[in-house]
């Protein structure tokens, strides 16, 4: 089970810069960002980097202009074609990426090695904030982040 609603499933190859929207609440839609299509995260390659935004809107299908890395819920996930495929997440709209609209690094922590790393799987020095965990998230996993940021009790297991 998720807190995630089906929206419309979708064999459609995902592709970079794809905006989706996906909803939670009744009559409340999040927002989310294509931003690779080729992350190496936690030792999974050619992983899908998205940003999930602080953004609700009443409709699912007019994309928000306040899509920047100002406006992140969450850090970065690494994820699969899953939540496009099982319909949880619904492609909305391509808009070419800019400088304004990505993070200059993304960083991950790997909680076994205690180390940051990149999203092509390069150590880093130091953290670069905002900060996600060094693995591949599910559908499941995301749903959880994303009720937990927004003050939601979790679907039961």
């Amino acid at each position: 089970m998720t807190n995630m609603k089906v929206l419309k499933k979708t064999r459609k190859k995902v592709m970079l810069g794809d905006v989706f929207s996906f909803q939670i609440l009744e009559g409340k839609f999040h927002w989310g960002r294509v931003v690779s299509l080729t992350a190496n995260v936690g030792g999974f390659n050619d992983c899908f980097l998205i940003y999930i935004y602080a953004i609700e809107t009443e409709d699912g299908l007019t994309v928000p202009s306040s899509l920047t890395v100002d406006n992140l819920l969450l850090a970065p996930i690494a994820t699969n074609e899953l939540p496009w495929k099982k319909g949880y997440f619904q492609l909305v709209d391509n808009q070419e990426l800019t400088s304004e609209n990505l993070l200059t690094v993304h960083c991950f922590y790997d909680v076994l090695f205690k180390k940051h790393f990149d999203d092509k799987g390069n150590q880093l020095d130091k953290v670069y904030e905002p900060c996600g965990v060094n693995g591949l998230d599910s559908y499941r996993t995301i749903d959880d982040k994303v009720s937990e940021a927004i003050g939601l009790e979790l679907a039961p297991g």
